[in-house]
């Protein structure tokens, strides 16, 4: 009898003191599982590597799943609620600008990273009339840059050059070792890659407009419904980006083992791309208007919109005032 009462004893401490620790224990917050969608792998989405791998998505109370997708997939998905947020910046602005509810709230760059990579016997510009030049595809994001930067030098992209259509940018750089494109407009790492094999990065797209490369964006819905969770993923991915902007050495570790690159082509890459990032997640009304004239001659639009009607900036700008408050 003694030995039961003593177990009984025993079974109501052991429960008096789960119900103290449970009590008194700070509360935590579930992960949420997200679903962002990624445009690519290149330089101008690794603040969204580093959120992942640094841990800045689970600070905030994320469980975050990166999907590759193509744009024409991305955006309906977005819409319909299959993925929580996008990173299609261009596609983002064509939304918007066709109506859909859909904005983006967050600018990683607000300029291309393109190079024209030429072949080492290009010395000038010059040299570029009668050339091939290869585009990713007629219409889109990489063709109006080439097209932009070619007229900002004084080539005639319709008369002075021929350009095709060969497809993504691994294609482009096999074509340009195969000496049967001249040119073509590649990101970094791949421009950087091509450049120590001893192509020649001739111009440069962010000297010549200021078009936003990447970002963040999200629907109308999920931003009037659920602004919290928002907040909370922008300062996930605002964190991010001043780590990349900081931590050099830590970041390059990242991009190589990400993108499994040596350490020579990871450094090359971040001294090069990271002058041109976001310096805190927003894009100016310039550059907005920009990509929105790019998305009205994509789509052959001819009405008038404002940045406000596909960008929303103002929950990020919340998120900078508080970390501005802290130091």
């Amino acid at each position: 009898m003694d030995n039961r009462k003593s177990a009984v004893k025993t079974i109501i401490l052991c429960l008096l003191l789960l119900l103290v620790s449970l009590t008194f224990s700070p509360p935590c917050r579930a992960q949420k599982n997200t679903i962002i969608g990624m445009a690519g792998v290149n330089f101008s989405f690794l603040p969204f590597q580093v959120a992942l791998e640094k841990g800045f998505y689970k600070k905030h109370g994320f469980s975050v799943q990166p999907v590759l997708m193509r744009a024409d997939a991305a955006i309906p998905a977005l819409i319909s609620g299959d993925i929580d947020y996008d990173t299609h910046f261009g596609s983002l602005v064509r939304a918007g600008v066709r109506g859909l509810p859909a904005r983006v709230i967050f600018s990683t760059a607000e300029k291309q990273m393109f190079s024209l990579v030429v072949q080492p016997e290009i010395r000038t510009v010059a040299d570029l009339k009668g050339k091939v030049i290869g585009i990713s595809s007629f219409g889109g994001t990489q063709h109006t840059v080439t097209a932009e930067v070619l007229k900002a030098v004084g080539i005639n992209p319709d008369k002075d050059v021929k350009m095709i259509n060969v497809g993504n940018e691994g294609f482009r750089a096999q074509q340009m070792r195969a000496k049967q494109l001249d040119a073509a407009m590649i990101n970094p790492p791949m421009s950087v890659i091509l450049r120590n094999e001893g192509f020649r990065l001739l111009l440069h797209s962010a000297d010549y407009m200021d078009l936003p490369l990447t970002g963040l964006g999200a629907t109308v819905k999920k931003l009037k419904e659920s602004p919290d969770e928002v907040k909370r993923m922008l300062r996930a991915v605002y964190e991010a980006l001043q780590f990349v902007r900081t931590r050099r050495q830590e970041t390059i570790d990242v991009f190589a083992r990400w993108l499994k690159m040596d350490q020579r082509t990871a450094t090359d890459t971040y001294d090069v791309a990271v002058k041109i990032l976001s310096r805190d997640g927003t894009a100016t009304d310039k550059a907005m208007i920009a990509s929105i004239e790019e998305a009205k001659a994509a789509g052959k639009l001819t009405a008038n919109f404002a940045p406000a009607d596909v960008s929303d900036f103002s929950v990020v700008r919340a998120v900078i005032k508080e970390y501005e408050a802290k130091r």
